[in-house]
């Protein structure tokens, strides 16, 4: 792949990836967002594997070549560049707890929706142990939504600072595959608040209509 001109991000929709676009969108980051199709093995592309060989989404090729991976890293990134946006708090620490939770996020995503959503995938031909998995992966994130929930701060932030950050971006994104996992956000009020509050900001609902075109 040719050196990008400006900051490209390789991202597919409903995955980690997401979050970044939508933390690119709130801080108003002209970056060049480029769906890969998961399915189709854009991921595992000579050219892609070249740029990250991870194989996996996001990443961030910056305009001298650097590319960084890892949604908390892209995270950081944006909101370091951007930093009238909010995303991350300039001072610890504050700025450590939002980093403690995107980090925290990270884990559930790729740990208990991993597993929940994942479980078919992991057990094979084996149907007993797939439900095994999948209610064991639905059990951890319930429990993992209870804790964000009773940590989440009066004015609907995790941080008590008024406005979104990338933390409360993430847990927004993390939202999204609760129904298809029965799992009722009424139950959990505050997150429920959490979720509308983030769902409002124009940024989100710009870069959510991009993913679903």
């Amino acid at each position: 792949m040719p050196p990008a001109t400006r900051p490209t991000l390789w991202t597919s929709s409903r995955t980690a990836g997401t979050v970044t676009h939508l933390a690119a969108a709130v801080a108003g980051l002209d970056l060049d967002i480029r769906f890969l199709s998961l399915r189709g093995g854009d991921t595992r592309t000579p050219a892609y594997l070249a740029l990250n060989p991870k194989g996996q989404v996001p990443a961030l090729e910056l305009a001298d070549g650097t590319v960084i991976t890892e949604a908390p890293a892209i995270l950081t990134w944006i909101a370091d560049v951007a930093p009238d946006s909010g995303l991350l708090p300039a001072m610890h620490p504050q700025r450590a707890k939002a980093l403690e939770w995107m980090a925290w996020c990270q884990t559930i995503w790729t740990g208990a929706f991993g597993l929940a959503f994942g479980a078919k995938r992991i057990a094979g031909d084996d149907v007993a142990v797939a439900a095994l998995l999948r209610a064991a992966g639905i059990e951890r994130v319930t429990a993992a939504m209870a804790l964000v929930d009773a940590a989440i701060q009066p004015d609907g932030t995790l941080l008590g600072t008024g406005q979104p950050t990338a933390a409360d971006l993430y847990v927004f994104h993390l939202t999204t595959f609760l129904k298809p996992l029965a799992i009722d956000i009424s139950a959990l009020p505050h997150l429920a608040a959490l979720r509308e509050h983030v769902g409002a900001l124009p940024g989100v609902i710009a870069a959510l209509a991009r993913e679903a075109a």
